[in-house]
């Protein structure tokens, strides 16, 4: 079982140069002020992959967490890569995490969706040892299809094991588990669900309406979002947020998923952002309001047509 969190930290950013400009617009010392100041506002879910930066992701972490031992809750992901295809391909991955974040325990191992020969029966024998021998504390699943989630969930019961989370993108432009099927299976198998991209890679902060996104590669990816109706959808966030002492539409954001129960990880490299992400655990937004984002955003998001 997961602790009660309400919001975590992404760390995909960490060491990106490529696509987040890593030691161009923040370094080491800057996400160690938002590692260390995280732990200081009680927040102590971190979030990383094997797949981010090669593992500088959790090269990072690993130094950070070595520092205060115990003290933050970190997970982390496997990804079934097309030439891992044994169960000693699965040890091998994880103990190679492990060792780049100082570990001797994962809090948390989230298993990416099986691709070429390592199917689910397979990854969930591997997930029941990693389990069994107390290498890790919790299993998840990330990208996982709804039929996928409930058979893997199905097989790791049988084996006495149970998934603890289900990561996957969600936000006011991607609404896609709500049809899906995801949401709707978590729900019945009462999984708790973590939001990847809370932000839309930071569309939904509304710092890109009147700033160019000047790295070519992320405004590329961001091209998957829709790009119609996004002005009027960042007003209504900063119109709800001024009757909320004056949050911002970033904040309205992530406070929209947690009242959904969801559990937003939004990337974070600096103690600004650090600073404005945190506090939105101390109000909720009216029922109402959730109501007016939920029929706005349902005309410009993706899964909502």
């Amino acid at each position: 079982m997961l602790p009660n969190f309400k919001i975590g930290v992404g760390t995909i950013a960490w060491g990106n140069q490529l696509i987040w400009d890593y030691g161009i617009a923040y370094d080491e010392q800057s996400l160690y002020e938002v590692f260390s100041r995280s732990l200081q506002n009680g927040i102590r879910f971190f979030s990383t992959s094997e797949a981010f930066t090669d593992g500088d992701s959790e090269r990072i972490l690993g130094r950070f967490a070595a520092k205060y031992p115990e003290q933050a809750f970190i997970s982390t992901k496997y990804v079934p890569r097309p030439w891992r295809i044994r169960r000693s391909d699965f040890l091998r991955a994880m103990n190679a995490s492990l060792a780049r974040l100082q570990l001797r325990r994962l809090d948390l191992y989230q298993i990416g969706q099986p691709t070429g020969l390592m199917g689910i029966p397979m990854l969930v024998e591997c997930a029941a040892e990693a389990l069994d021998t107390g290498m890790v504390k919790n299993i998840g699943l990330s990208g996982f299809k709804a039929n996928e989630i409930e058979q893997f969930s199905d097989l790791l019961n049988r084996l006495g094991g149970a998934v603890s989370c289900v990561e996957t993108e969600y936000n006011l432009l991607n609404r896609e588990i709500e049809t899906n099927g995801v949401l709707k299976i978590c729900q019945d198998l009462h999984i708790p669900i973590i939001a990847q991209c809370p932000l839309a890679m930071g569309l939904l902060t509304g710092k890109y309406l009147n700033e160019p996104i000047v790295n070519g590669l992320r405004r590329k990816i961001m091209q998957r979002y829709p790009a119609n109706g996004l002005n009027g959808l960042i007003r209504l966030m900063n119109l709800i947020g001024s009757e909320h002492e004056g949050r911002n539409s970033a904040q309205v954001a992530l406070n929209w998923l947690i009242q959904k129960k969801v559990i937003p990880i939004p990337g974070i490299k600096n103690v600004e952002q650090l600073d404005q992400n945190r506090t939105v655990t101390e109000w909720d937004l009216k029922p109402e309001e959730v109501t007016r984002l939920d029929d706005y955003s349902a005309g410009l998001a993706v899964g909502t047509e």
